[in-house]
């Protein structure tokens, strides 16, 4: 007998280019930069462990210009993935009922937005007083 083969479907090499997958795909990507910023905070954890002079050299990187061009790019790449992922909250998570009604996914897709927000302005408002 004949082993069986299971059936593949052809795909093009640029599947990942067509309208129903470019924001999946952009959205995973997006994923990539959150990761180069959690490596730079690292990076700053070994320079503070390495001594006074690394670190020195770690916050004079943070200051150059290919720096703040870096940070605003994952900062919006950053900004993008939160809303993606708080727009898959309500197709995600089973059907919330208030008042025997479904809750709109739009109402709540805002309001996690907001929330994450708020909290982020929250921690930098600390972040500002403690750095005084």
């Amino acid at each position: 007998m004949s082993e069986r083969r299971p059936y593949r479907r052809p795909m093009s090499p640029t599947w990942w280019a067509n309208p129903p997958y470019r924001a999946y795909t952009l959205r995973e990507l997006t994923g990539v930069a959150v990761a180069i910023y959690g490596l730079v905070l690292f990076f700053g954890l070994v320079c503070l462990a390495l001594g006074p002079g690394a670190y020195d050299g770690y916050l004079a990187f943070l200051r150059s210009p290919f720096s703040i061009v870096l940070h605003l790019l994952l900062l919006a790449a950053m900004v993008y993935h939160v809303v993606t992922w708080f727009e898959t909250l309500p197709k995600t998570q089973p059907k919330l009922i208030v008042d025997g009604k479904p809750f709109p996914a739009k109402k709540m897709t805002d309001i996690a937005i907001k929330v994450g927000a708020g909290c982020s302005l929250v921690l930098l408002l600390i972040a500002i007083w403690v750095g005084r």
